[in-house]
């Protein structure tokens, strides 16, 4: 009885230390409510390629993303970010996010029709891999990613993220 109740002790601190946990719901994030405030479900071209697929390209350097770089006072020790409810619209200056306030639950792993940012930026947070990709992507190259992702790695989100820009 000492150690069930010791490790529900445990359970509690570690709550209030890591935030939620994946799949625990809380009272302002169900992961069915105002979705709305995330997206339009109406909205299909989220996930949807409305031109040409993209043509594959030779030619481009990886972008790093260096937090540091773009802003020499950015401490990752003193990095503070909020989980909002779904009452709250959150809305990011990068595209994608690196990081920002987010959802309280995250995504549970695996490949979506389409994740929000606002809720894979909390997976992000706690690092899975998240597989970004423009609904009109090369789907041959699309595949490629998708297996080496699926296979490796257990951590991961893979969505439809159409804000990623075409030359790229």
């Amino acid at each position: 009885m000492r150690q069930i109740l010791a490790l529900i002790l445990l359970l509690r601190g570690a709550y209030g230390y890591l935030g939620p946990m994946m799949g625990v719901q809380n009272q302002c994030d169900d992961g069915k409510t105002n979705l709305a405030v995330d997206w339009n479900p109406s909205d299909f071209s989220v996930f949807t390629c409305m031109g040409d697929p993209y043509p594959v390209r030779q030619d481009l350097e990886p972008i790093i993303n260096d937090l540091k770089g773009r802003n020499a006072s950015f401490d990752p020790k003193k990095d503070v970010v909020y989980h909002k409810c779904m009452s709250e619209k959150i809305e990011y200056y990068d595209s994608p996010p690196l990081r920002g306030d987010h959802r309280p639950n995250w995504a549970r792993y695996g490949e979506y029709l389409y994740v929000p940012e606002q809720r894979w930026l909390h997976n992000l947070e706690h690092g899975s891999i998240i597989l970004l990709y423009h609904p009109c992507a090369n789907r041959d190259e699309l595949e490629k990613l998708r297996h080496i992702v699926t296979n490796c790695l257990y951590r991961h989100v893979i969505t439809p993220y159409k804000k990623l820009k075409h030359d790229r």
